[in-house]
């Protein structure tokens, strides 16, 4: 049976700390990504940013992996993103070569969000690392969104997003609907009202979304 080398080891460990350096993840947070619903999500979210990937390409930035999307911005829900939006999030798109020869394994950790050039995508974005700038989103796959034709769904499948949650605050039926469904693809329209009513009316500071009891 052949066992790790405490070289693997040693850099199994590096990778998971440069990881959570990369996005300023703190251990409670780390511990909370499994699966968040609205109330969470959108507790964690600095932005939120509606658009379509115009471009991804990967580097090193004092030594760390990165994967820089950019978003040509059709809505900024939460912020102010400009025209267009770039942020670096941990990780290579594919294994690099590095200046000294060597191959820089360090890709996309599993369970991270990837990107394609093209894709319509509603980000709720992580606040920026403070010691990298690196930036990923709130729940990592759950706080990306992809939109395909009429529908959006998160990297769950938005399993579970609305459980737990209770809503003070009139909603369209179509919005009852929504919240009311255990998962599924939800119709985008109906979705991207909900969230930008929850962020303009301040849902969370003021009170009106919180967890049910």
């Amino acid at each position: 049976m052949n066992f790790p080398t405490r070289t693997t080891l040693r850099n199994a460990v590096l990778l998971v700390m440069a990881a959570i350096l990369a996005v300023g993840l703190n251990v409670a947070h780390a511990k909370s990504i499994k699966q968040q619903n609205f109330v969470e999500l959108l507790s964690h979210t600095d932005s939120i940013v509606v658009g379509t990937v115009s471009k991804k390409t990967d580097g090193f930035q004092q030594g760390l992996p990165y994967t820089e999307i950019t978003v040509d911005v059709a809505q900024s829900v939460k912020g102010d993103h400009g025209e267009t939006y770039s942020f670096r999030q941990f990780g290579l798109i594919a294994p690099k070569r590095t200046g000294d020869g060597r191959v820089n394994l360090m890709v996309t950790p599993a369970g991270w969000p990837t990107y394609a050039k093209g894709e319509q995508v509603m980000l709720f974005l992580h606040k920026p690392a403070s010691e990298t700038g690196f930036q990923t989103t709130a729940g990592l796959t759950q706080g990306k969104f992809s939109v395909h034709g009429g529908e959006i769904a998160n990297g769950l499948g938005n399993d579970g997003l609305f459980e737990g949650v209770r809503i003070d605050a009139p909603l369209t039926a179509e919005q009852q609907n929504l919240v009311r469904r255990p998962g599924g693809a939800y119709r985008t329209e109906d979705f991207f009202a909900l969230v930008r009513q929850a962020v303009e009316e301040n849902w969370i500071e003021n009170g009106v979304m919180t967890h049910e009891n």
